[in-house]
C-alpha cells in the first residue's frame, strides 16, 4: 500500500464514522492511513431519509474515493451491499474489499427481494419518516444474544445511532455476483453471530477468510482483534 492509498472504513446499518473511533487509531498508529465517509443520513448528516436511497450511498463512497489509487474497502454488516455495488461501479478504484460480518448482495436483487415480501411488510410498517429505527436494547438480544455489546457501550451506540433510510434496502446492488470480480476479496465471520451474516461456505469460493471471536459488532466490542485482521489482510 501507498500514501495515497487509505483503508476506507464502512459501517452497517444505523452507523457512522462515529463507530471506527476505537479501530481508526490503532490501524493509524501502524502507519496507516484511515478515511471513514460520511454517507447521507448517518453520524450527524441531517439528510432527510426518505429522500436516500442506495445509490446515494454508492455515490458519497465513490466520492470519498476519488483521488486515491487502490484503496482497501472495508465494510461490515449491511455496508456488503454499498461495497459490493461501488466496486461493480468503479472496479479500478478498489485494490482489496475485506468484508466484516457482511451481508452478500445477489445479482439483480435488492435486500427487500432476498428476504422475502413478508421480512419487507414488517420492516416497512416500522419505518417512521422514511427510515427503520435501529434495535432496542431488548430487541437487539434477542436477535443477537451473543453480540457481546455492555451497558455502556450500547449508551454511547445510543447517541449516535441513526434509522436506516428505507430506501436503501430497495434498490439492487450488483448485476454479477461478486465471485466474479478480479478484485481480491477477503471475508471476517464473527463467531458470535448466529446464525450467520453469510454463508461463507458456498459464497467465498477462491476469497481469503478468516473470523473474530466476536459478535457482530466487532469494531466495538473488539476494536483491537478487528485492527489486526483488518492489518493482516491490508497489508498482504
Amino acid at each position: 500500500m501507498t500514501a495515497n492509498s487509505p483503508i476506507v472504513l464502512l459501517g452497517g446499518g444505523g452507523l457512522g464514522p462515529w463507530a471506527w473511533e476505537r479501530v481508526a487509531p490503532i490501524l493509524n498508529g501502524h502507519g496507516l492511513h484511515t478515511t471513514t465517509p460520511q454517507l447521507r443520513t448517518t453520524g450527524d448528516d441531517s439528510t432527510p431519509a426518505a429522500t436516500i436511497g442506495l445509490d446515494d450511498w454508492v455515490e458519497d463512497v465513490s466520492e470519498a474515493l476519488a483521488g486515491h489509487a487502490g484503496a482497501t474497502l472495508v465494510a461490515h454488516s449491511f455496508a456488503g451491499y454499498v461495497a459490493a455495488a461501488v466496486l461493480e461501479r468503479r472496479p479500478h478504484s478498489i485494490r482489496q474489499l475485506i468484508l466484516i460480518d457482511a451481508v452478500l448482495p445477489q445479482p439483480g436483487k435488492s435486500w427487500f427481494d432476498v428476504m422475502g415480501a413478508d421480512v419487507a411488510a414488517f420492516m416497512t410498517s416500522m419505518a417512521h419518516d422514511g427510515a427503520i429505527p435501529w434495535f432496542s436494547r431488548e430487541q437487539l438480544d434477542q436477535l443477537y444474544p451473543e453480540n457481546g455489546i455492555g451497558d455502556a457501550d450500547f449508551d454511547w451506540m445510543q447517541r449516535h445511532l441513526t434509522a436506516q433510510p428505507i430506501g436503501t434496502y430497495m434498490q439492487t446492488a450488483v448485476d454479477e455476483p461478486l465471485t466474479a470480480t478480479d478484485t481480491a476479496v477477503a471475508y471476517v465471520r464473527c463467531l458470535r453471530t448466529s446464525p450467520p451474516a453469510a454463508d461463507v461456505s458456498v459464497e467465498l469460493l477462491g476469497w481469503s477468510c478468516r473470523t473474530l471471536d466476536a459478535g457482530h459488532w466487532p469494531m466495538i466490542t473488539h476494536p483491537a482483534e478487528t485492527a489486526r485482521v483488518i492489518m493482516e489482510l491490508a497489508t498482504t
